[in-house]
């Protein structure tokens, strides 16, 4: 085989691997713009729990910025901050030169934010916020409940003592 032919080989090769990886490409952006999606959708569900009513940014001269309701995403420090808004979008808020900035990230530019790893922890640590919480829950209404119980069988039993005081009395006065 000439070095043409081998040249020539080897660029139908390389044409070929640009196909297979613009198709991989194109791939891997359907999966992670569904997978986005429904974790936009698992921190929505979980706002009630999770969102943070009014989200404040504070430059280091001390000058603070309210941004309103939101969930933290990604959290950069006190002047930097990466919000899911009730909309379903992602914002990244940051101080500069004591002003608010704020930039709409769309769903698969988010990694030039932050990493997919980072955002998937964010979702997991959020969910187990809520179970944590739940559990709280669930122990102050069983504490609650056995107190409950317990002055209930107090109650009871003075009621029995005083019904039984009672029979006494008309007992004697029958006497």
């Amino acid at each position: 085989m000439s070095d043409i032919d081998e040249i020539k080989k080897l660029m139908e090769r390389l044409t070929e691997s640009e196909k297979d990886k613009e198709e991989a490409s194109k791939k891997m952006q359907e999966v992670l713009g569904k997978s986005i999606k429904e974790v936009k959708e698992i921190l929505l569900t979980l706002k009630k729990y999770i969102a943070i009513e009014n989200i404040t940014l504070r430059s280091y001269s001390g000058k603070t910025f309210a941004t309103g309701e939101g969930i933290i995403i990604y959290d950069r420090g006190i002047d930097e901050k990466i919000i899911l808004k009730s909309d379903g979008s992602f914002y990244l808020y940051k101080v500069e030169n004591d002003q608010l900035v704020t930039e709409k990230i769309e769903d698969l530019d988010i990694h030039d934010y932050m990493s997919y790893d980072t955002l998937f922890d964010s979702v997991k640590k959020s969910l187990i916020k809520c179970i944590q919480k739940n559990e709280e829950d669930i122990l102050a209404y069983k504490s609650t409940m056995l107190k409950i119980d317990k002055y209930n069988k107090d109650l009871e039993e003075i009621l029995a003592l005083k019904n039984g005081t009672e029979e006494n009395k008309v007992n004697k006065e029958d006497q």
